[in-house]
């Protein structure tokens, strides 16, 4: 990396590394895309309302036979259970200063799972380490088909919905953020060991996997953006499954055990609370793995849901502040400098972690605020009685999903190929007790991309998910509205605001960024 894009400053928490940001240039590029797409889109006809094209990947004799083996599942969850026991070891037992723990929780797997969940769908689930010990507890097996231990009490209905998991996701923001968990192992671990005995608790004691569906943040997160993925578990034969009278999809027989979310491939429209654990596979021969074109589920989904639509606008606003405050805007480590930390801190005279916390809430506060207000003013300019406010509302949230999930992998661009090399000499001495176990202990890698080359990743991915969003939302409007007039009319607010969150995205690159971690 050319070191003239970067500086270094001093801080009594250590040396903090900051990049500059995407040039003015750069920028003005980006933004001429944003507003050149707009009109193609809303001018066109947006996503094309046939399926498009599938590939059939089950449809192989091989891999369809090795997807209804019983331990497929449990032949990539065990070994990335191993890795997770060891990462968790190693952040409760190892060095404070140099430890695995926290580079390869949030430099590597945090910022690589939304690429992952972009191309691959809800992997994360499929091998999750949480999911796998809750087998383990109610089974006694990490496989094999035995009477549950499990209390199976019936979900409560208050409790199903994503409130729970957004909840969470905005708390565990906050503690990485504010509180710097992302460079203390030991918090780190907890966290992570919170996650095992959720994920088991929940399992001994409710019916199927309610930690799954309601309060694990990373699936549900991962579950919303898997709407956009190229992946996909559905039926072959949509008639077979309507007149199916066993459901063995979603209540598992002989050969596989009952959806862990309860879901029915006959109803199945969405791939938001699919774990891809393959059961379905295994207990019935008309549910296939496809691959499929990008953000299909998007402008399709069957019921439109607030919870859901409230999760789709917290991430938008959780990406958006998480951006903002990596930025010397938020925080300006230059001695003389103002910022945001520092000026609530004066005005308030209080602490650094108050003056974050509210910092953190207005300025959340601000996009969920303005998408309410512009779906207010779309309403009362429609002034239609067959669509209410709240459809409105609930609707279009689904389309500023792929404008987060984008800047989401914008953002995480920079600490992924200019940090993530940092794991491959922690391999070496994961304890931080001054091992070498391959060598590589010493070893001072570069960044695996350019600075350079990464603003045009970043830019790219910032004017892809606009015109994704801008795509959805058209086909959106159509479904609420049958008049053409009526639907466009609705679309022009929307549509601005859209404009406006993807040049808030491009300003923020064009922003030096303080990286994570502080040498």
């Amino acid at each position: 990396m050319d070191h003239s894009q970067m500086k270094h400053v001093m801080t009594p928490d250590g040396m903090v590394m900051i990049h500059q940001g995407v040039p003015p240039w750069l920028f003005a590029l980006g933004a001429g895309a944003i507003l050149l797409l707009t009109f193609l889109v809303v001018e066109g006809r947006g996503l094309s309302e046939s399926d498009g094209w599938r590939v059939d990947l089950s449809k192989n004799p091989r891999i369809h036979r090795l997807i209804r083996k019983p331990w497929f599942q449990s032949m990539f969850q065990v070994p990335v259970l191993i890795a997770f026991l060891a990462v968790i070891y190693a952040g409760l037992f190892g060095s404070y200063a140099r430890n695995i723990a926290p580079v390869l929780t949030w430099t590597v797997w945090w910022a690589g799972l939304i690429f992952a969940v972009a191309l691959f769908g809800n992997v994360w689930c499929f091998v999750c380490p949480w999911d796998a010990l809750a087998n383990l507890s109610t089974r006694l097996s990490f496989w094999k088909r035995r009477e549950s231990l499990s209390i199976g009490l019936p979900w409560p209905r208050w409790l199903r919905n994503v409130y729970p998991a957004t909840v969470l996701f905005v708390v565990v923001t906050w503690a990485e953020l504010g509180w710097g968990i992302t460079n203390n192992p030991r918090i780190t671990a907890t966290l992570g060991l919170f996650m095992c005995f959720g994920a088991m608790g929940f399992a001994l004691v409710y019916d199927r996997k309610l930690w799954c569906r309601s309060f694990c943040f990373v699936g549900r997160t991962s579950g919303m953006y898997t709407m956009f993925s190229p992946v996909e578990i559905r039926s072959r034969s949509p008639r077979a499954c309507e007149v199916c009278k066993t459901h063995a999809c979603e209540s598992g027989n002989a050969k596989g055990m009952p959806c862990p979310t309860m879901l029915d491939m006959g109803e199945l429209n969405e791939s938001t609370y699919c774990t891809l654990c393959t059961e379905c596979v295994k207990s019935c021969n008309i549910p296939t793995v496809r691959l499929r074109p990008f953000g299909r589920d998007l402008p399709r989904v069957k019921h439109w849901r607030m919870d859901e639509a409230v999760l789709a606008l917290t991430l938008l606003a959780l990406t958006g502040f998480h951006g903002l405050s990596m930025t010397p805007v938020w925080q300006n480590f230059e001695p003389g400098t103002r910022d945001i930390v520092g000026g609530l801190q004066g005005a308030l005279g209080i602490s650094e972690l108050s003056a974050f916390t509210i910092g953190m809430v207005v300025l959340m506060a601000v996009p969920l605020l303005a998408y309410a207000l512009l779906t207010g003013v779309a309403w009362l300019w429609v002034r239609s009685g067959e669509v209410s406010y709240r459809d409105l509302f609930i609707g279009y949230a689904y389309s500023v999903l792929p404008v987060a999930l984008f800047y989401h992998l914008a953002h995480n661009a920079m600490h992924l190929f200019t940090e993530g090399q940092t794991v491959i000499p922690r391999l070496s001495d994961p304890m931080g007790t001054g091992a070498d176990w391959f060598g590589t202990a010493s070893w001072q890698l570069g960044s695996m991309l350019s600075l350079s080359t990464i603003w045009w990743l970043q830019v790219l991915l910032v004017v892809t998910g606009h015109a994704f969003g801008i795509t959805v939302a058209h086909r959106i409007s159509r479904r609420l509205f049958a008049d053409s007039r009526l639907a466009r009319r609705s679309l022009v607010p929307m549509t601005a605001m859209m404009i406006l969150i993807s040049m808030g995205g491009l300003w923020l690159m064009s922003l030096d960024m303080n990286m994570r971690g502080k040498m």
